[in-house]
């Protein structure tokens, strides 16, 4: 049985951004009630959307919000972080959860700011909008059995999530789930260019492309007996196309084009990190 967040527990999500709203609706869609949300925006517009739309509590007052929450999803902008936290920071209770969905900003930082309490820091992933997101998680020393608890229910309602024990492999979850959607929309823009140019239509290419990598990474997910390697040599054939394809790949260096993206994307996060680390403690 899948286990649920209870009636009592209030979460606030302190700005209404695309994370915020797939969380959101995903929570909804678990079987939270709406009267146990509360999200802030600093629009009418945005407000009585969210209002209108899904019928959750809606103020622009992130202290309001703050205040009578268990759960707090940090969902501004890392830049602006610390100064949304200082605006609340009078209403922080010790037994409260935040949970960051912020690039970049480490576990260090938001403890400096919010102090003693349960924080986790997030690496979510786009999908999430789907309910097929994939998110990385690292505690501080304060969360407890029931904070993690929480946060493994809050993430399940919209995808995955996998803790890791080392902040610094959240460059690497960053590199691996976090931006990897682009790259997976990156080859598929090439295989519709080639069946397009090719004589079938856009729409044609991007169904067959699409749902190829659509049952690919189901095989990789559900068949977990089976290592990848073993489903790619599978349906590989000797001397058959499939070969000549991946053939291909290796003489044009799939690996080290691989490798060379990955590591460019953790060390680009590492370096975000790195600037906002400076910033906090100038």
């Amino acid at each position: 049985m899948q286990k649920t967040l209870g009636s009592a527990v209030k979460i606030a999500f302190i700005g209404m951004g695309n994370m915020a709203s797939a969380i959101m609706q995903g929570l909804l869609n678990s079987g939270v009630s709406a009267d146990n949300i509360t999200g802030t925006a600093r629009t009418d517009s945005k407000r009585a959307y969210f209002s209108d739309t899904f019928g959750i509590n809606m103020i622009a007052d992130n202290k309001v919000a703050v205040a009578t929450a268990n759960i707090v999803v940090l969902c501004v902008k890392p830049i602006q972080m610390q100064a949304v936290i200082e605006d609340f920071s009078s209403v922080i209770q010790p037994n409260q959860l935040f949970i960051s969905v912020a690039a970049g900003l480490e576990v260090a930082s938001l403890q400096a700011w919010l102090g003693d309490v349960g924080i986790v820091r997030s690496m979510p992933n786009t999908p999430a909008q789907l309910g097929a997101g994939v998110a990385g998680l690292i505690g501080n020393d304060l969360i407890t059995k029931q904070h993690k608890e929480w946060t493994d229910i809050l993430f399940s309602s919209v995808g995955r999530s996998l803790w890791v024990n080392d902040e610094r492999h959240m460059h690497t979850v960053t590199a691996l789930a976090g931006s990897s959607p682009a790259y997976f929309f990156r080859f598929i823009e090439s295989m519709v260019r080639y069946g397009v140019e090719d004589g079938l239509t856009e729409e044609e290419s991007r169904f067959l492309a699409a749902h190829s990598m659509l049952g690919a990474a189901r095989m990789a997910t559900e068949l977990t007996n089976i290592s990848v390697e073993q489903l790619r040599i599978n349906i590989t054939s000797p001397k058959g196309s499939t070969e000549q394809a991946l053939l291909s790949f290796e003489a044009n260096g799939i690996e080290k084009m691989m490798s060379d993206a990955l590591s460019a994307c953790a060390k680009r996060s590492q370096e975000f990190a790195d600037q906002l680390s400076a910033k906090d403690h100038d």
